[in-house]
């Protein structure tokens, strides 16, 4: 792998776009509240690590790049997924 694709695959992003704040607040307390609070700043901190993987997309230098941008992507995503998932069944 060259640089350029370890600092893709092994960076945390932060700091980007305006911060996530659910639209409808529960009513009740959820059963486990540590537990929502990971799965809210898991879906927030990866949501800003995909847009800023597909900010870089186009500066990718070679098609290997691209295909590492693109595959560490594709892993966020189901990460999100999942994490959302796990939100829907908390409500």
């Amino acid at each position: 792998m060259s640089g350029f694709e370890d600092v893709c695959l092994n960076r945390r992003v932060e700091g980007v776009g305006p911060p996530f704040h659910s639209m409808v607040e529960r009513l009740l307390p959820a059963e486990d509240p540590v537990l929502e609070s990971v799965l809210k700043w898991t879906v927030e901190r990866d949501a800003k690590d995909v847009r800023r993987l597909l900010e870089w997309l186009p500066e990718a230098r070679s098609s290997r790049e691209r295909k590492a941008l693109l595959h560490r992507v594709r892993g966020l995503l189901s990460e999100l997924e999942s994490a959302l998932d796990e939100l829907e069944k908390m409500h």
